[in-house]
């Protein structure tokens, strides 16, 4: 008969029972106490991944849902930006447009001035030729007729004469 202890190959039977039987009960202490543990700490190892995959994929959405929210305020405040600039723009025509009004009607209230400054001034400068011609037509009726007249009969006659004269030189002219 073959002896158990020697089997082909070297193996000592009661060497590999004995692994056996040590292997089951080290799989069955592991199995109670070690393995729970391990499972234990895979599981909230795997609780915690999954926690922060589902953070960084929330975060990820408000992410993305903030930068759609800045763009849209950029896109708002861009519109408002070219509506203050159109406004602006507007306001400044409106300005421009006033200050010009303005500038012309100055200058049209100056052109008046002027022309009433002159009209003034050659009605002046009329009647002073009117007086001189008067008083020269009066010495020279002095001088011809050797005697002085009424001075005020004098000056009614060069008056009306120059009026006359002025009228009948008035409607020549229109």
């Amino acid at each position: 008969m073959i002896a158990i202890a020697d089997l082909p190959l070297g193996i000592n039977v009661s060497a590999l029972i004995a692994q056996v039987i040590t292997f089951f009960i080290l799989l069955w202490v592991l199995g109670k106490w070690a393995f729970p543990a391990l499972y234990k700490i895979l599981d909230e190892r795997e609780a915690t991944i999954r926690s922060g995959v589902e953070n960084a994929e929330r975060a990820r959405r408000e992410v993305n849902e903030a930068q759609k929210r800045v763009e849209a305020m950029l896109e708002e405040a861009r519109v408002e930006a070219q509506s203050i600039t159109t406004r602006a723009n507007q306001a400044g025509e409106r300005v421009r447009a006033q200050i010009e009004a303005e500038a012309r009607e100055r200058s049209n209230q100056m052109v008046d001035q002027a022309e009433r400054r002159i009209r003034q001034e050659f009605e002046r400068a009329r009647a002073q030729l009117r007086q001189e011609v008067a008083d020269l037509a009066i010495q020279a009726a002095e001088h011809v007729v050797g005697s002085s007249m009424d001075q005020t009969t004098s000056r009614k006659l060069v008056s009306d004469f120059v009026a006359s004269s002025a009228a009948s030189a008035n409607t020549r002219e229109g």
